[in-house]
């Protein structure tokens, strides 16, 4: 039940930011094409991107938390199956984001979407990280 608790939560992490990021990229890419999208700029759309993410992030972290408190961790081996399921859900995640950060924009837009994607790419890392550690403590 750990390791089921703990690769869920991450997944859950992994792919909510994974696809937040998309939606966001969206929206700024719009902008840069467009102009302003109802009043929102690019800074808006990340921060908005940022918001997101921290509720997205916020569950996924304190059930890892909780599970490493209350739950058994149980004495087998080594946790194969949830190892890869943890890489395939980040290495999915940082797929998506270095296909959609080579995307064609604005001349203008190229360093604000690359800092923009690189910034999602550590994000999108972080919590199969944390979940790596708290597999092997």
């Amino acid at each position: 039940m750990f390791y089921i608790l703990i690769t869920a939560a991450t997944v859950i992490a992994t792919l909510g930011i994974t696809f937040n990021y998309i939606a966001h990229l969206g929206t700024i890419v719009k902008i840069g094409n467009e102009g302003e999208q109802h009043g929102m700029t690019v800074q808006a759309a990340m921060t908005r991107f940022f918001f997101a993410t921290v509720i997205i992030e916020l569950v996924p972290l304190a059930i890892i938390i909780i599970t490493y408190i209350t739950v058994e961790r149980p004495d087998t081996g080594l946790p194969v199956i949830p190892l890869v399921v943890i890489f395939a859900a980040m290495i999915f995640g940082i797929i998506q984001v270095a296909t959609r950060m080579r995307q064609p924009v604005p001349e203008e837009m190229k360093n604000q979407v690359r800092s923009f994607s690189l910034l999602a790419m550590q994000l999108i890392t972080s919590i199969p990280i944390i979940a790596l550690i708290f597999l092997f403590i």
